[in-house]
């Protein structure tokens, strides 16, 4: 009950920052940078405070590459196709990923194939190129948060990092990545009411879920992450005004189908 609470409260605000980012103009890596920016205050206390980086710094910065990607690969996403669109398939995709890489059993690939079917099926109703293009980053976002939720899910719970300190090296490490690498950073101050939401509630939704890998295993987590798919969705028909088609609807209702099968 302690994990699906810390889940519930991770997916509102995961679903929050995401609609937010989705709203911001231009897309790309500064805004990223500038959410980092401002919550880099607080992430130098906790790196001053902390006894223990010796084991905690190098797996940080790991996981920042990662999200680093994950995060530029969905701006680049929501610039292409809706945010009904992008962010069930990159939220509800990615659990069936980390399924697959850590059991397996007939459950895990045939709710696989639904996914993919969901997918297909979303597709289906829209043949343009620019949401083919977004359905595709949708997937590579999967992708980035499978692989940073086993790797963190790794640091945490077997290199045992300090998870606060954890959070704080990697945000560190990706302000000043991004301050060589972001372009437009100017611009990306503009946008600084948004970003202050979003960089509250990012470390908020991510240190919730890693909280509660303390409390269930790391596949159980990646599909309780899955709570998000629903919310995200009725925020993109309810606040974006994005079309709830019925082939929407029922792309997005395999997709859920697919990641419930998965968890049985």
């Amino acid at each position: 009950m302690t994990a699906l609470a810390l889940l519930t409260a991770s997916a509102c605000c995961h679903a929050t920052w995401n609609l937010l980012m989705k709203t911001v103009s231009p897309k790309g890596s500064a805004f990223i940078w500038l959410c980092g920016l401002l919550t880099l205050p607080v992430s130098v206390v906790l790196l001053l405070r902390s006894d223990d980086l010796a084991v905690t710094w190098w797996p940080a910065l790991i996981s920042m590459a990662l999200h680093t990607l994950y995060a530029v690969t969905l701006q680049k996403a929501y610039g292409a196709a809706d945010f009904a669109t992008v962010y069930p398939i990159s939220r509800g995709s990615a659990p069936v990923l980390v399924a697959l890489a850590t059991v397996s059993g007939w459950r895990v690939y045939a709710g696989a194939l639904i996914v993919l079917a969901g997918v297909l099926v979303m597709d289906r109703l829209h043949r343009g190129r620019t949401l083919a293009r977004g359905i595709a980053l949708g997937l590579l976002v999967a992708a980035c948060t499978a692989a940073y939720t086993l790797w963190d899910a790794y640091a945490i719970g077997t290199l045992h990092a300090d998870l606060l300190a954890y959070l704080a090296v990697s945000n560190v490490a990706q302000v000043v990545v991004l301050s060589v690498l972001s372009r437009d950073r100017r611009a990306a101050l503009g946008e600084w009411r948004r970003a202050i939401p979003v960089a509250i509630l990012v470390p908020a939704s991510y240190g919730l879920s890693l909280l509660a890998l303390s409390y269930a295993s790391v596949s159980t987590v990646a599909v309780g992450r899955t709570m998000n798919v629903v919310i995200g969705a009725l925020l993109g028909f309810l606040v974006l005004h994005e079309r709830a088609t019925r082939t929407r609807l029922a792309g997005l209702a395999a997709v859920v189908a697919g990641v419930v099968l998965v968890s049985i």
